[in-house]
């Protein structure tokens, strides 16, 4: 196996295992429960990391670059219902939960 990604945020690493996992991507998820050994180890040392077979290294590097990335064409909206600024990201208003165009 091959680490493919790292990062501080626990968050970022589900998200991304999750998108791999869905493009049938097999991985597996290491230093998930490590951040107590912060301090005494260099900092991304600790970080969490997604693992995955070197035959799938093409794929999942280019869905990580497009997950990283955001798409381009998506922009802040304003929630019709309620009239609250969300992200992008947002695909629910985190104001009201309405839907948003996307």
């Amino acid at each position: 196996m091959i680490r493919i990604f790292s990062h501080d945020n626990i968050f970022i690493v589900h998200n991304i295992k999750n998108i791999l996992n869905a493009a049938g991507i097999i991985t597996e998820l290491r230093n998930d429960l490590i951040n107590s050994a912060a301090g005494e180890l260099p900092p991304t040392e600790v970080w969490p990391e997604i693992w995955i077979m070197p035959e799938q290294q093409q794929k999942a590097e280019a869905l990580i670059k497009l997950a990283m990335q955001g798409d381009p064409s998506r922009t802040s909206w304003f929630c019709e219902d309620c009239n609250e600024s969300n992200e992008p990201a947002f695909e629910l208003c985190w104001h009201c939960g309405a839907e948003g165009p996307y």
